[in-house]
């Protein structure tokens, strides 16, 4: 058994709740180096499956079937530009699925590497690398020296831990997949909603700034 834990809670009933936006929010477009990338993939997985990624929580059981397709893995594709293409693309659609599901942007520095790219969460304070994930999806390790992370405030981040930490353990084959980290970042917003919930002090958008200085003071 792996050393991570699993989520085991279904990630269309998990509550958004204060994370969640307003009735009227709405996802708005991508950057469009996210939106070719992500429409790479589709194209990827329907030229090898036969269907259409719809962007949709359901859809990524087979994005990480598809990437089971690949020859050889976690070695191959075995060309570093290819295996970088796969990594920037899956992890490009995985951002857009999770942006469609909690109101997020994408934060792309000029001329940053898509392993940069972040998706900030727009009303819990969450960000994460989805091409980081989806470097370890595609290589089944951790790599990167914690780029993956979901990256939290503290105390929020202990808290959160904590209760990760009170979950059943998964398989290595269960942990390294798009379908596990989805189902870990649901249970987190739900909990992170639930914090601000019961603060009794009503949601508000999290200014870019805030993330901005976070992540420099992480680099300093």
């Amino acid at each position: 058994m792996a050393t991570r834990r699993k989520a085991r809670k279904d990630r269309d009933e998990a509550p958004a709740g204060a994370c969640g936006g307003g009735p009227d929010e709405v996802p708005g477009e991508a950057p469009a180096e996210v939106s070719e990338l992500a429409a790479v993939c589709v194209r990827a997985v329907h030229r090898s499956l036969g269907v259409e990624l719809d962007h949709g929580p359901d859809s990524i059981p087979l994005l990480d079937h598809y990437l089971t397709l690949l020859p050889d893995r976690p070695r191959a594709p075995t060309r570093d530009p290819v295996r970088g293409l796969v990594a920037a693309m899956t992890g490009a659609y995985f951002g857009e699925v999770v942006r469609r599901l909690f109101p997020a942007r994408w934060r792309l520095e000029p001329g940053a590497e898509p392993l940069d790219w972040r998706l900030e969460l727009r009303y819990c304070f969450l960000a994460f690398s989805p091409v980081a994930v989806a470097w370890e999806v595609l290589l089944r390790r951790d790599v990167l020296e914690g780029a993956a992370a979901f990256f939290l405030e503290e105390p929020t981040r202990g808290l959160v831990a904590e209760r990760l930490d009170s979950l059943p353990r998964v398989t290595i084959d269960d942990y390294y997949t798009f379908a596990q980290r989805l189902e870990t970042l649901v249970l987190t917003v739900g909990w992170l909603a639930e914090r601000i919930q019961l603060s009794g002090k009503p949601p508000v958008p999290i200014a870019p700034r805030r993330y901005a200085e976070f992540f420099r003071r992480l680099k300093t």
